[in-house]
């Protein structure tokens, strides 16, 4: 399927999601794990969350749990985490379900044959297409076969900043990226650096630079470059970077880039939001909003000391980027089953939902689900979005994503980055694919 079509089945989807705060959030579609006879069984469930993250998929874990009388043990790989992954299914043990990193690592894993079809876990497709819109089952297939399911997704296009500091500075929100970087130096000229960041997790450059990218070079080139089809010679990509290092810079960083680079993200979030935090203004996905008040700083109060606004328009572009994760099962333990059906269901959803973690992918799960202002304002940013794009590293061959990200850090550093030979391994990654 085209990704065009799959960004207006997004959209079309999260509008519906907004405009259904009506339904029955305990309502089980068809597909439903309940009755299980597998109850009494035992499986692990593995992914790289950690922190509150972690205690969120734990809510979504225990329900299960206590629906089915299956038990599913969280695995969490904080670290290297497609590396330990590989090296377990290498090794014959692989964890029973995962979370995969990546559609590229998706693609891998399913050609190399570690993976369980859906069909072949006696889940009837067609009976669980209904509890989707148009285009969300299809980011789990390969060459048409269903591999994965979606579970959850996060806008990656929210600007997170301190409204209480934002106040006392007498400084607003920015629309477009010329307006932003003004603000950054506005910030700055005050005597406070303006931005946290965490670039030891290099994912969070490459967010930073799709967002620019598909707003500056809009989303067709996009999504050609993101498929293969588009050079990463191309002049584009090196005026997305020039346009991100006028943001990421040592001026508007706390500590520098050079400290940044061997700070987590979650550590970045604290530099704005912990209650010694200094800086006022922290970029990165919806999930931020859930890590920040949930684990980084409890006090947080919304709309007071934490907010976010829409990532700044680059030119006329509004396209908003997405990020997503999608489950597959390694092995077909009683228990497996049951665990990917119940993950199609309204209940899972609207538990996971509820932590204000996440945006559901499920039709049934309303807007009333949502515990608070940012994650329905982040599920109408979606919708109301002029064009949306799944997170373009996560679309890149097997490996991909990690070689992108540490060609950012090089950029940011003031580095030269080789485009000519970064794009040889690209499409040699893409050909060992096909």
């Amino acid at each position: 399927m085209a990704r065009s079509t799959r960004a207006l089945s997004i959209i079309a989807f999260v509008g519906l999601l907004v405009a259904t705060a009506c339904s029955q959030p305990g309502a089980t579609p068809s597909g439903s794990a309940g009755g299980s006879p597998a109850a009494g069984s035992t499986i692990t469930v593995m992914s790289l969350w950690g922190g509150s993250e972690q205690e969120s998929f734990q809510k979504v874990l225990d329900a299960f749990k206590a629906k089915t009388g299956v038990t599913a043990n969280f695995d969490s790989q904080r670290t290297n985490y497609s590396t330990v992954l590989q090296t377990r299914i290498s090794g014959g043990n692989p964890p029973d379900v995962a979370i995969i990193p990546g559609i590229g690592f998706l693609r891998q894993f399913a050609k190399q044959g570690s993976l369980k079809k859906v069909s072949d876990l006696g889940i009837d497709v067609n009976a669980i297409k209904s509890n989707y819109p148009p285009g969300i089952l299809e980011i789990g297939q390969v060459d048409g076969t269903q591999y994965a399911i979606m579970v959850k997704f996060n806008s990656k296009s929210t600007m997170w900043y301190r409204p209480d500091k934002f106040k006392t500075l007498g400084v607003s929100p920015a629309t477009d990226f010329a307006g932003f970087t003004k603000l950054l130096g506005d910030i700055k000229a005050k005597g406070t650096a303006p931005m946290g960041l965490g670039a030891a997790d290099s994912w969070t450059l490459t967010d930073w630079f799709e967002n620019i990218y598909a707003k500056q070079a809009g989303p067709e080139k996009y999504d050609q470059l993101f498929s293969g089809k588009l050079a990463w010679t191309d002049a584009s990509v090196a005026t997305a970077v020039d346009t991100m290092k006028q943001a990421i810079k040592d001026d508007y960083v706390v500590g520098g880039i050079t400290a940044a680079l061997g700070r987590s993200f979650t550590d970045g979030i604290g530099q704005a939001f912990a209650a010694n935090g200094t800086a006022v203004i922290y970029y990165e996905g919806g999930f931020v909003g859930g890590i920040a008040t949930g684990q980084t700083n409890t006090a947080l109060k919304v709309g007071e000391t934490i907010d976010w606004f829409d990532f700044p328009a680059v030119g006329s572009g509004k396209t908003v980027t997405i990020g997503g994760d999608v489950i597959a099962a390694f092995t077909n333990k009683p228990g497996v089953k049951e665990f990917l059906n119940y993950m199609t269901t309204a209940d899972s959803g609207a538990v996971w939902a509820g932590t204000g973690a996440i945006i559901s992918p499920i039709k049934a799960v309303p807007a009333s689900a949502y515990p608070n202002d940012l994650a329905k304002r982040e599920a109408a940013q979606v919708a109301n979005a002029s064009a949306v794009r799944f997170d373009g590293s996560d679309l890149l061959p097997s490996g991909g994503g990690d070689s992108l990200g540490a060609a950012l850090q090089n950029a940011i550093q003031g580095k030269t980055v080789d485009w000519a030979a970064f794009e040889t391994a690209m499409q040699t990654k893409w050909k060992a694919e096909k």
